[in-house]
């Protein structure tokens, strides 16, 4: 048997256009090993286009090689879709063997331009011409096909004369059957028999497995997922940068104990760490998709008895989906970390479901073989620490559908943050949130914002557009981070400049501004605050941020260090103004009146009718009408405002306090019985003479501290008589 074949490719490849060039790129080095530079060039002439011939390569007799075709030109490389070309080379003859591999860009299979066998002097590149010597023309060629198949499509060969009197070999094209060999026919249709039946018998596996789990998820979650009311949603990040040290492995049980708290400050969404197997321990370079007992926050079970407990206590649960990159498991025989094993243990019928290799791989990326489908899309999909996950391969897309569904149908979890946007097209967002149906998910599209030598710019708008395109090309199947909101309103707050908080046009200059039901706010998060403090907001502002975005609309976002690990003030400091805006009742798209927004004072009021007032800054904003307003939380820097209803609520800046019992409830006590119309009678006289010296400053909070008094008391009153 001769050492190596001498392989000539002759490539029909009608799509080229003038100035590009043909070449094939392989897993042999004569291929070029997968590299674009070294791989095999074409030729053509004008009397051949659109056929391309390439020079002959000497490949080893009785290897395999994969390899695809490539198209050079002025706008770059243009790969053949689909699954490598399989190329078996195999010719039992003497000295050096050569052969001519036909094949048709863009359609599967590799076929032979004679025979295996070719004996002979062949043409030389641009000057090689079929004949077409049967009468019903050239039908379709025998396909190179794995060794060892049972039935193997071949014809036997006979000399003949191409029309330019050169002798050529040709080949019948009918199938002997004389070649089958029964034995091992017989074996294979057994063996797929045998498949066939495993498929079915995992399938009814999956079914009964997924309608025993699914149906009692699918009620419990039901309850919780199918009323989602955007005006009423407060989202928490339930982690930081740091959680997984926490806990002894089990940062769920951590949250689990916290639960009744979070529930009675108002929380009704909240977003925990990714539960995948990672090679970070953060969990944001993850391996194994389904492998959730790999995690470092604790094991699958304990998360699930997390998401029972958070679902009992009307709290929606949100699993961060980290799907731009994926880091392999394995390498290749490259050395290339870029096989990927699913985690999977304990369902066969997802077995292979998420094993993935270097196809799964954005071409160009560093861990590409150059097997993958695609470049990357208009998104910026580099992502340096592992390799860029191509969303446009359809197996990908199936894969992550199915994961999604498993996370929401046999875990419980409820919705996604999908985290780093900007490396993948916001389309398929929207594909997987059709796919998996989650109550509701928010991305994470953190973009530059735009300077200049005097620091941010006024105008954001080109920045917050970018987060309606985004929003829009998910078909609105997903809120997004108001990222512009973030970075105009700690600048604000940082240099006293409060008028970055009203656009040219009088509106919030945020996401909010534009698109307020699709916009999350937030002050910070693991990434901008935590211990990484890529983007921090001002520590001595942050309440000043929180009594911005929990007065606005949009749906507010709170950061775990604010509320358990900056001490039970500024916890109780934050309740109080989530108390505030859930008394309020503003909507998601509430309108926002800002009547003032200069260097010291920002000063608005929300809603319509108007239901909450705030002022932000160090100079004094004056005094509402306190027949139409009551105090809300006040602080450092911030004080609101909420609209009085008939049962007046005290707030404080320590949040609620037993003393911040509605008075109305205490109407029947036995000492306000006792002396109920003395108060009354008193608090009138007091109050009178006191508005006589309204023009004293001094005065003004010693006012309305009256003015609450006796409308309290007259309400209590009125209960006590009907």
């Amino acid at each position: 048997m001769a050492s190596t074949v001498a392989v000539t490719f002759n490539v029909d490849c009608s799509c080229t256009e003038h100035g590009e060039e043909v070449f094939l790129v392989g897993s042999h080095k004569k291929l070029g090993a997968w590299d674009p530079t070294e791989a095999l060039p074409c030729s053509t002439s004008a009397a051949t286009f659109p056929r391309w011939m390439s020079k002959a390569a000497k490949l080893p007799n009785g290897s395999r090689i994969e390899f695809k075709v490539v198209i050079r030109g002025p706008r770059g490389n243009r790969w053949e879709h689909g699954e490598n070309r399989l190329l078996q080379v195999e010719l039992p003859l003497a000295a050096e063997a050569k052969k001519i591999v036909s094949l048709t860009w863009g359609e599967a299979g590799v076929k032979d331009a004679e025979d295996e066998d070719i004996v002979g002097a062949l043409p030389t590149a641009g000057e090689f011409f079929r004949r077409t010597s049967s009468p019903g023309g050239d039908g379709p060629l025998s396909k190179i096909m794995e060794p060892g198949t049972a039935m193997q499509k071949r014809g036997s060969r006979h000399l003949c004369r191409n029309n330019d009197g050169q002798v050529n070999q040709e080949m019948t094209r009918t199938p002997s059957l004389l070649l089958i060999n029964f034995e091992k026919f017989n074996e294979e249709a057994a063996r797929h028999e045998k498949e066939l039946d495993a498929i079915e018998e995992r399938a009814q596996l999956n079914r009964l497995q997924r309608k025993m789990k699914s149906t009692h998820l699918i009620e419990r979650m039901a309850k919780i997922t199918d009323t989602v009311d955007s005006s009423k949603m407060v989202l928490l990040q339930g982690f930081n940068w740091e959680s997984w040290r926490s806990g002894g492995g089990d940062w769920y049980s951590v949250i689990g104990k916290r639960i009744q708290m979070l529930h009675d400050m108002g929380f009704t969404d909240l977003w925990l760490p990714p539960c995948s197997q990672s090679v970070a321990p953060q969990g944001y370079l993850p391996s194994q998709l389904f492998n959730l007992d790999g995690s470092k926050y604790g094991s699958q079970a304990a998360l699930e008895t997390l998401l029972e407990k958070c679902h009992k206590h009307g709290i929606r649960c949100l699993a961060d989906i980290v799907i731009n990159h994926r880091c392999g498991d394995k390498q290749d025989s490259q050395g290339r970390w870029n096989q990927f094993s699913s985690g999977m243990t304990t369902r066969p019928s997802f077995a292979g479901v998420g094993d993935w290799g270097g196809w799964a791989i954005t071409l160009g990326d560093q861990y590409s073989d150059g097997s993958g489908m695609h470049a990357p899309g208009k998104a910026d999909g580099k992502f340096d620490a592992a390799p860029d996950i191509d969303h446009r391969n359809p197996k990908v897309q199936d894969s992550i559908n199915i994961w999604l569904r498993w996370l929401r149908l046999q875990v419980g979890f409820d919705g996604w943050r999908f985290d780093f946007a900007k490396g993948y097209g916001a389309e398929f967002v929207g594909r997987y949130c059709s796919k998996s149906h989650p109550a509701w998910a928010v991305g994470e599209l953190w973009t530059d914002m735009h300077y200049d030598h005097h620091g941010l710019c006024y105008n954001q708008d080109k920045h917050r557009q970018a987060l309606v395109d985004w929003v829009n090309a998910t078909g609105k199947k997903s809120t997004a981070f108001d990222f512009t909101t973030k970075g105009i309103l700690q600048e604000a707050c940082r240099l006293t400049q409060f008028w970055r908080l009203r656009d040219c046009n009088g509106k919030p200059p945020g996401l909010i501004g534009w698109l307020p039901g699709y916009a999350v706010t937030f002050i910070d998060n693991h990434d901008t605050g935590s211990t990484q403090r890529h983007w921090p907001f001002p520590d001595d502002k942050v309440m000043m941020g929180y009594a911005y975005i929990l007065t606005h609309p949009g749906i507010p976002s709170v950061f775990w260090d604010h509320i358990m690990d900056w001490g039970d003030e500024h916890r109780k400091k934050i309740a109080s103004l989530l108390k505030a805006r859930r008394d309020s009742g503003i909507p998601v798209d509430a309108p926002v009146n800002i009547q003032c927004a200069d260097d010291t004072l920002y000063l608005a009021e929300i809603g319509q009718p108007p239901a909450l007032r705030v002022a932000l800054g160090p100079r004094p904003a004056g005094q509402p009408d306190m027949n139409y307003w009551s105090h809300g939380p006040n602080g450092h820097g911030y004080r609101v405002w909420v609209k009085r209803t008939a049962t007046p609520q005290v707030y404080t800046s320590l949040g609620p306090t037993p003393e911040a019992t509605p008075l109305a409830s205490r109407a029947n006590s036995p000492r306000s019985r006792k002396s109920e119309e003395g108060l009354r009678v008193g608090t009138e006289a007091l109050t009178a003479e006191t508005l006589k010296l309204m023009d004293s400053s001094q005065l003004r909070k010693l006012r309305d501290r009256l003015q609450a008094m006796l409308q309290a008391t007259e309400t209590a009153l009125e209960m006590k008589r009907r």
